[in-house]
């Protein structure tokens, strides 16, 4: 199965649009873009703490993840009060993958600093 299509706006905030610009080159966003905004208003308050996370630490979720964003938090509420079980953990996992977030996408997210890796001189690729 191919990968996901990475979204131009994660791309420029992981740093991937400026590593392979030629592959972002002639991705469009849509212009109607919108940020993620508030949570609606039916949500309970553990699911809008869940909310406010995901808002945080995934930036480059729009107006049109909003449905997908509610899922995760419904999911993300529940697993504070229970145990999920098997097949509900692997769902919010799928959600999750679905928005950029698994511990993989996180990875390829730059979080700023401009701190060097010691351990790069040791990975470098030989010119």
């Amino acid at each position: 199965m191919p990968r996901q299509r990475t979204p131009k706006a994660k791309a420029e905030v992981s740093g991937a649009a400026a590593k392979n610009a030629a592959r972002f080159k002639d991705r469009r966003a849509p212009k109607t873009t919108r940020g993620l905004g508030e949570p609606y208003a039916a949500m309970t308050d553990e699911q809008k703490r869940a909310w406010a996370e995901i808002q945080y630490e995934m930036p480059w979720l729009t107006s049109s993840d909003r449905i997908m964003v509610r899922l995760a938090c419904s999911w993300i509420a529940r697993m504070e009060k229970d145990d999920l079980g098997v097949a509900a953990s692997s769902a919010l996992a799928s959600i999750l993958s679905k928005l950029g977030a698994t511990p993989v996408d996180i990875s390829k997210v730059a979080h700023g600093g401009d701190e060097e890796d010691p351990d790069d001189e040791f990975f470098a690729k030989p010119h």
